[in-house]
């Protein structure tokens, strides 16, 4: 016997009606959210009848307050279509499949738009109008599609069941006969429970009762309980828990391994783990939000960055001469060099900056730009300028400059190389 489940309202979670299921046997199947079918032969020695079966899986979702429609039957089409158009318990007895089917309308089945408006062209409203149709007929107008509907119409099942595999558990527990109030003891405890599993999720269970719980992000995926108890040893002396620890959980997130391809002529790449470990003392040192790698935001206010996961990509070979013209760089001045720059005919003819000092013997510019005026506004004027050297020295320096149009002050950018 098989059941179907389905919840026509919005669940609270995808797999709200696959655990449901898995309550009662672990081969169950679903393509989708709603509706799950489930596999019940064998069931008989603990519900002696199918309505008692039936009654205690509609019990069980009102537990977990789901309006659940269930449907029993022998077939698996029977059972889904049943479940998706009759709301509560429906048992279906054996061989009175397409009976039961009949009355139900034809868009209980699984068609697309254009198979309901020629069934209803055709004059088809319910799934006993289409079963009734020669097989050959169907054939000969929808192609393989029609003799399967027709099967379908009739409570005939197509395929095999395949059941949904069950969520993988990286999780451990381990309980302490005594509370653990230090780092040292519990650096041993910690391998104790990361030696069988890695984890990404470290949860420790305080002697008040309450949880302390902490997310650990690596740089890169690492498989080494060493690794792993020197990053959990960091966060907790930066994040202590309030109280001593009663219990150690840990539960891992599997994730891909990062794949390495060597080189023989590229320098070599820091390991994962000295890499994880390396990043974790740095968040130590710095204050939160502080550490990782620079990433852009969308917007055009010059030197707008935040701060996210350090995560190297791989590595891309450098560009040849033969590839491409030289390019200019700009090395930047974090922060920008505040500067005295004396302004001839609209644009600038002396700049003075600290370690910065000389005539403009060209420039370029201005280039305008504001924006965000809704939240902190900004507005400046770049041009790029080169310098005369001063003293005995010969050449061009060149720098890129601008002037704050909301406080009307100059600052030297940084240097183009």
């Amino acid at each position: 016997m098989y059941g179907g489940l389905h919840v026509p309202l919005p669940l609270p979670s995808e797999s709200a009606l696959l655990d449901l299921g898995r309550e009662f046997t672990p081969r169950v199947e679903a393509r989708g959210p709603t509706p799950v079918l489930l596999d019940l032969h064998g069931l008989g020695r603990v519900w002696p009848t199918p309505q008692a079966l039936g009654q205690a899986i509609v019990d069980e979702a009102r537990l977990r307050q789901l309006e659940a429609q269930v449907a029993l039957a022998w077939s698996r089409a029977t059972a889904l279509v049943l479940a998706r158009g009759r709301p509560g318990l429906t048992v279906v007895p054996a061989g009175r499949e397409s009976e039961s089917l009949a009355p139900l309308p034809i868009a209980l089945l699984e068609l697309d738009v254009a198979q309901l408006e020629l069934f209803a062209r055709w004059g088809l409203r319910t799934i006993g109008d289409l079963a009734r149709l020669p097989a050959s007929g169907l054939a000969e107008r929808l192609g393989p599609d029609g003799p399967r509907l027709r099967r379908l119409a009739r409570g005939e099942d197509d395929g095999l069941f395949v059941p949904a595999r069950a969520p993988a558990a990286f999780e451990m527990t381990l309980e302490l006969d005594w509370p653990v109030d230090g780092l040292e003891p519990l650096s041993f405890l910690l391998a104790r429970v990361l030696e069988p599993l890695c984890a990404g999720l470290v949860a420790l269970g305080l002697v008040d009762r309450s949880t302390h719980r902490r997310v650990l992000k690596p740089a890169a995926p690492s498989a080494e309980p060493r690794t792993w108890r020197t990053l959990v040893l960091l966060d907790l002396e930066a994040h202590p828990p309030r109280d001593a620890i009663q219990a150690i959980t840990v539960r891992a997130e599997p994730t891909p391994s990062r794949p390495v391809q060597f080189s023989l002529l590229d320098p070599a790449l820091p390991s994962p783990e000295r890499l994880a470990e390396t990043m974790a003392r740095l968040h130590s040192w710095t204050a939160a939000g502080r550490g990782g790698a620079a990433l852009l935001l969308d917007t055009h206010r010059p030197g707008a960055f935040a701060i996210g996961t350090f995560a190297p990509g791989p590595v891309v070979p450098k560009a040849t001469e033969a590839e491409g013209a030289p390019r200019v760089a700009l090395r930047a001045f974090r922060p920008p060099l505040p500067a005295d720059v004396a302004v001839r005919g609209g644009a600038p003819a002396f700049v003075a900056a600290a370690g910065i000092r000389g005539a403009v013997a060209a420039h370029a510019g201005p280039w305008r730009a504001s924006g965000d005026w809704w939240d902190v506004a900004w507005s400046r004027e770049e041009w790029d300028v080169a310098l005369a050297a001063s003293g005995s020295g010969s050449g061009l320096s060149v720098y890129r400059i601008f002037r704050d149009r909301l406080r009307e002050a100059w600052f030297v950018e940084g240097e183009l190389d």
